[in-house]
């Protein structure tokens, strides 16, 4: 702020209390984490496929069963890399429904 002189003659401030969007923050965080937990470190082999059909996810399960490492998948089309040919029609029609 300032006065008639152009002098600077104070300070104006707006503070708002953020503690509460800071703990559902954390919590999302949290639940996110387990989530993501949960699919790495589960028994059953987890892939995820965009609306696009590449690759978003791939669990350490998927990766000792197919032999593709998570960096080896991640962001290619699925049905084209990792399904046989034989079988990339009908699985290319279940992606899309």
């Amino acid at each position: 702020r300032r006065g008639a002189d152009g002098e600077i003659t104070g300070v104006i401030g707006v503070g708002q209390d953020i503690t509460q969007i800071r703990e559902i923050t954390g919590e999302q965080e949290r639940i996110a984490d387990d989530l993501s937990r949960l699919i790495e470190t589960a028994n059953a082999p987890i892939f995820g496929v965009d609306l696009q059909g590449m690759v978003t996810e791939w669990n350490r399960k998927a990766a000792d069963m197919l032999g593709y490492t998570k960096g080896d998948t991640m962001g290619k089309n699925f049905v084209q890399n990792f399904i046989q040919l034989k079988n990339q029609d009908s699985v290319a029609q279940v992606l899309n429904r």
